[in-house]
């Protein structure tokens, strides 16, 4: 297949991270219907797709260092208290 009208973007994974590790141990599980492993490429696209159909609003932050948080959660002091005890 030639690479004319392509463009590649190369991932990384570190692979003495756990976090990466896991990313990538999920990435490239085996297919159970066809047996064969997961075309990376498709698999990433139709992630980016999802992203898109879900629109700029819903922009999703992730760092394995930090939790997840909406915009639109509130949480008391108490509740911020406990959470950040378990960091």
């Amino acid at each position: 297949m030639s690479n004319e009208g392509r463009k590649n973007k190369p991932v990384s994974f570190n692979i003495t991270d756990e976090h990466d590790l896991a990313l990538l141990k999920h990435a490239e599980q085996i297919n159970p219907l066809t047996e064969k492993p997961r075309n990376f490429s498709k698999y990433v696209k139709r992630l980016i797709e999802e992203d898109m159909k879900r629109g700029p609003e819903s922009e999703i932050r992730i760092d394995k260092n930090e939790p997840v948080l909406h915009e639109d959660e509130t949480y008391s002091i108490e509740t911020k208290e406990a959470m950040n005890s378990f960091i």
